[in-house]
């Protein structure tokens, strides 16, 4: 195997073989918005992130114990009851510091549920790039990159940033020259994936510059054994 491949949806992950699939660190990118609201909120002081794919997994949980905070989305916009959005923004250390969460959203926690049995598993985005290729480069390939895509198809953001991985690890792909292409304004160019024109409609347009910006945070959420992503 080589030392990195990437997958643009989960779909692939699942067609990999068995072996691949356990030898390989596991980096899953949803950069709008999950992944980027998973590193704020370890960032700003949360002390866990559970992701969970269905909404009523989140809502048993948070049944079972009432002192995590609900957060979520469905089609980009908060849940009814839900403590929390899906916002980077929203994760402030007033709001989750000392706190544990659940997290379901429309794709990127359907792809952290599909990556199981991987050797490790992380997240990334632009906001803990570099501290992400410092880690993988720790615990060495082969490394498989899980894009979160959009609503089952490709998504142009998180390729963006796949490429953007492979140069921090140093490995040849053909995205990493997408990414050289726009990285003067990666902003705009999310802002105009269909991930980023999603949040346009729904007035939520002010996330995407949070989400471009390189290197915000030096951590690393990783999954433990009990499925919570803490920051290492």
């Amino acid at each position: 195997m080589n030392d990195l491949r990437i997958c643009y949806l989960p779909s692939q992950w699942r067609r990999l073989d068995e072996a691949a699939r356990l030898a390989s660190v596991c980096v899953v990118i949803d950069v709008i918005r999950a992944t980027s609201t998973i590193v704020a909120a370890l960032a700003h002081g949360a002390t866990g992130v559970r992701p969970v794919a269905g909404v009523e997994e989140a809502a048993a949980l948070k049944s079972a114990d009432p002192t995590l905070l609900l957060a979520g989305e469905r089609g980009g916009q908060a849940l009814p009851g839900f403590d929390l959005g899906n916002s980077p923004r929203e994760m402030t250390p007033e709001r989750v510091g000392g706190r544990g969460l659940i997290l379901t959203t429309t794709n990127g926690t359907q792809a952290l549920a599909a990556c199981q049995g991987a050797r490790a598993v992380v997240t990334t985005s632009f906001l803990n790039l570099r501290a992400t290729a410092d880690r993988l480069k720790e615990l060495g390939p082969p490394w498989l990159i899980l894009c979160a895509g959009f609503e089952g198809e490709f998504g142009l953001d998180d390729a963006i940033v796949a490429g953007a991985l492979a140069e921090e690890l140093g490995v040849d792909d053909p995205f990493e020259s997408l990414y050289q292409s726009v990285r003067g304004d990666l902003a705009a160019t999310l802002l105009g994936s269909q991930a980023g024109q999603e949040l346009v409609k729904i007035g939520l347009e002010a996330d995407v510059p949070y989400c471009a910006e390189r290197d915000r945070f030096a951590l690393v959420p990783t999954v433990g054994p009990d499925g919570v992503l803490r920051a290492t």
